[in-house]
């Protein structure tokens, strides 16, 4: 299709005749006739109809009318696209595990937007199994999750973890908290199965040497927040996504001897045929979430042995 057609159509219909864009393209009014004319043929429709007060679209018009816009946006980005400074662009599809939704996202993602406007992002959050898959079958670019997926073409970069605590209902302290076997022996609310916090709740019963409890598996971090506020049982979760809720007294932090895992995290994106884009955006969110991690206070950074706070930033690590 050629765009001087669609460029003609576009200034007809904002302009809203003829001779007026034919003024704005610097043309004569048979050159729009002809080029609206080519269009119509080559659409085979008609895109305006002439009315007594003037121009109108017709359905046609007014469905081209945005797919046009695009189409000339489209044609002035990619003649910029050898010229020195030109800004970086394309779209870049990621998803995020609920942990990094309800932590540092908004401000990568403020961040990517303030240095590379150009860049279109479209998001969607699943657990970190469903992620895997979708990056696999090229559904997304990147994957920010908790465990490293594999694949041809597949870059990981582990990042610093996330640690995980018990949070209670809010209010004093309770009988079945004194030790870690009363606590397991009521009702647990956790992360969705196969996740990290699923995995060290299985594994916390298998060490205190007890049978598998009632153990509720909860995807939404803000559901769980909101049975435990309730009553309806002891969470084992990263405690970061919740800090909020922590410091504001909705639930309560619950110190444990028995040490926990932290909640791994990893930057996973497409290597093979990855844009100058998706290889930027994954370097700023490794960035990003090593940042973010840094300057956690206790009890929500990890333990330095299992953090490395002071050691290198996961942008400069591959896996």
């Amino acid at each position: 299709m050629n765009t001087r057609f669609v460029e003609a159509f576009i200034w007809v219909a904002r302009l809203g005749s003829f001779r007026a864009a034919a003024d704005r393209l610097f043309l004569t009014q048979a050159a729009i006739s002809h080029r609206i004319a080519a269009l119509e043929q080559e659409l085979g429709g008609r895109v305006f109809e002439r009315k007594p007060r003037g121009l109108r679209l017709t359905p046609l018009g007014s469905r081209l009318l945005p797919y046009g816009e695009r189409l000339l946006e489209l044609e002035a980005e990619i003649m910029q696209l050898d010229q020195p400074g030109a800004p970086l662009l394309g779209l870049v599809r990621i998803g995020v595990i609920e942990s990094v939704a309800h932590t540092w996202l908004v401000r990568f993602l403020q961040r990517l937007q303030s240095k590379h406007p150009g860049i279109e992002v479209q998001l969607s959050s699943e657990t970190t199994e469903k992620l895997r898959h979708s990056l696999r079958a090229a559904e997304i670019d990147i994957a920010l999750q908790s465990d490293a997926a594999l694949g041809d073409g597949i870059v990981s970069r582990p990042c610093l973890p996330l640690a995980m605590g018990w949070v209670g209902p809010p209010g004093k302290a309770r009988p079945e908290e004194a030790s870690l076997g009363q606590l397991l022996r009521t009702p647990i609310i956790t992360m969705s199965r196969g996740s990290q916090p699923y995995l060290a709740v299985k594994d916390l019963y298998r060490k205190a040497r007890l049978p598998p409890g009632k153990v509720h598996c909860v995807s939404s971090i803000a559901a769980l927040a909101r049975l435990v506020q309730a009553g309806f049982g002891y969470a084992l979760l990263p405690l970061a996504p919740v800090r909020d809720k922590i410091e504001r007294g909705d639930l309560r932090w619950i110190p444990c001897a028995q040490p926990l895992p932290a909640q791994q995290l990893v930057v996973s994106h497409l290597e093979r045929d990855a844009s100058e884009a998706i290889n930027l955006a994954a370097e700023l969110a490794c960035r990003e979430s090593d940042d973010f991690v840094r300057a956690l206070p206790a009890p929500y950074a990890p333990p330095a042995e299992l953090a490395l706070i002071d050691g290198p930033s996961c942008a400069d690590k591959k896996s």
